[in-house]
């Protein structure tokens, strides 16, 4: 009965014996409030970015990415190294080269393991 009790004690413990530098397959959480899906900010305005990045392990790097629908090099390029386990970012994103058309938000969120996960959302800008 004791060493049933072990083995079971033990095989709960298994995060303890693993390589913890190593992927695991558990990829970050990214929820994107903000912007949505197809919706139409003012260029004049800017556009809103809430999100939200959940890991059991670190979240070791974020990269926040806004593409142009026309394949231009990238118009906001923000990396952060935020080494939480919980990440919540509100902000407002305003960049005077931002002219009419569809963009695409592209959020990318590494944690400790190296587990990778990106989430994108295409939104509009126009003038008014």
């Amino acid at each position: 009965m004791a060493s049933l009790a072990a083995i079971l004690m033990l095989s709960s413990c298994e995060d303890i014996f693993e390589d913890s530098s190593l992927p695991d397959g558990s990829k970050p959480d990214i929820r994107i409030a903000s912007p949505t899906a197809n919706r139409s900010y003012l260029v004049e305005h800017g556009f809103p970015v809430k999100l939200t990045v959940v890991d059991k392990d670190q979240i070791k790097s974020l990269t926040i990415v806004v593409k142009g629908s026309n394949g231009e090099p990238a118009l906001v390029n923000i990396v952060k190294t935020p080494d939480v386990k919980v990440l919540e970012l509100d902000t407002l994103i305003h960049q005077p080269s931002f002219v009419p058309g569809t963009y695409l938000l592209e959020v990318t969120a590494t944690d400790s393991r190296t587990n990778i996960f990106t989430k994108e959302v295409s939104f509009n800008m126009k003038d008014k």
